[in-house]
């Protein structure tokens, strides 16, 4: 069965976050990145920009970037929206791969959240324990719409040849005879969809930045914030 990768395996897949692959973003001269997003409609006309600060990874290293995003001004009415960028998430600091490669080295890990070690090297000094325990919590009620958009975005880079053909041996989490989950259905379905995704990105050498925001594709088109 394949689904548990070395620490080499998964450095070489996630060395770079979406800010670097995507010409979706564009770099600053002070070095910052700044994203347009989507208009929401017709007549919002532009409102200026806003900054937040994002954990992604550059060249196989964690690193604090900042991002500006583009205000929209609906025509007639006092309130703003922005497009939410494709490598981040609301209300976390750390951009999505970080997040993915975090959650999913403590699944596969043999120990517990403690003792493990992260896959990436740098994802030990950030999240911290309580924050990786945060983010799955949040994570399990989602675990099967993730597995499928995870899924079908794999299928749709994939074709024309059978998926299956990536893991002829199947998916075995590694996760049920170590360690008792409170919602094990979940968790391993969450794991399914991160492996998966992963798997898929060494195999079809395509950085697992981009498979990540095409698996989320459907959420961040044109989805917008009120600001």
């Amino acid at each position: 069965m394949d689904g548990t990768f070395s620490s080499e395996e998964v450095r070489e897949a996630a060395s770079n976050s979406l800010h670097v692959l995507s010409s979706v973003y564009s770099r600053r001269a002070d070095g910052s990145y700044q994203i347009e997003g989507i208009r929401p409609g017709p007549g919002w006309v532009g409102h200026g920009y806003f900054s937040r600060s994002l954990w992604v990874f550059e060249a196989r290293r964690l690193r604090q970037v900042l991002l500006f995003k583009h205000r929209w001004l609906s025509p007639g009415k006092t309130h703003t929206c922005h497009s939410r960028a494709p490598n981040e998430m609301a209300q976390l600091s750390m951009g999505v791969l970080g997040y993915v490669i975090a959650i999913f080295g403590w699944l596969q890990a043999t120990v517990g959240l403690h003792s493990h070690t992260p896959l990436l090297d740098d994802l030990g000094q950030r999240p911290s324990p309580r924050t990786l325990q945060r983010w799955l919590k949040r994570a399990l009620p989602n675990a099967r719409k993730t597995q499928q958009a995870f899924r079908l975005a794999v299928i749709e880079r994939c074709e024309p040849r059978p998926v299956e053909t990536l893991f002829p041996r199947g998916l075995s989490p590694p996760i049920e005879d170590r360690r008792h989950w409170r919602n094990l259905p979940a968790v391993s379905g969450l794991w399914q969809a991160y492996a998966f995704t992963i798997g898929a990105s060494m195999r079809l050498s395509i950085p697992a930045a981009i498979l990540l925001a095409e698996a989320r594709g459907s959420k961040i088109n044109g989805e917008t914030r009120q600001k």
